[in-house]
């Protein structure tokens, strides 16, 4: 394990994927983080990568980093046994753990209530709306719509340490 926290320039890229009809927006976007490009190959420093998302979605909006996460999951490769929102919600944690890593990253966990009703307990950092865009799109992928309620407990957006979603399908 990495005793630095990074992020997978593959999934930080996914931006690039959600904003691809617009190619000076994300010229823009990586000119004032710095860089002129992000290298699918390479891992980035963890605070760097969440405060690139916090950045699009100040500037573009909550829909659009919930795109993003929508395009995280649709340009991933899963193995065949992934083949339902179930299974793929059930993994959400393996997953962000092969794209983030190191000690303080967070993690996400999901236990099931029911076959069309899940859990959703996310300590990753980053904005909540890329979590919701992320949940989204892994039920998108075998044609269901999610009905996602925000757990009361609080906001990782306004501090609290988790979100919780109550997913159901």
């Amino acid at each position: 394990m990495s005793s630095k926290n990074e992020y997978s320039g593959a999934a930080l890229s996914s931006f690039i994927v959600a904003l691809s009809k617009s190619q000076v927006t994300v010229d823009k976007l990586l000119a004032d983080a710095g860089i002129d490009r992000i290298d699918p190959d390479a891992w980035y420093d963890y605070d760097w990568a969440v405060s690139f998302f916090f950045k699009i979605e100040e500037l573009l909006g909550s829909a659009t980093i919930a795109q993003v996460g929508r395009s995280m999951i649709e340009a991933a490769t899963y193995p065949p046994e992934i083949d339902s929102a179930k299974a793929l919600l059930s993994g959400l944690g393996h997953w962000f753990r092969l794209n983030a890593r190191g000690p303080d990253v967070g993690d996400i966990t999901c236990e099931f209530e029911d076959d069309y009703t899940a859990v959703i307990d996310n300590s990753a950092r980053g904005p909540c709306s890329l979590n919701v865009g992320i949940i989204e799109g892994a039920c998108a992928r075998y044609g269901v719509t999610p009905l996602i309620e925000h757990g009361t407990t609080g906001c990782k957006d306004d501090g609290a340490p988790t979100c919780i979603y109550r997913v159901s399908w």
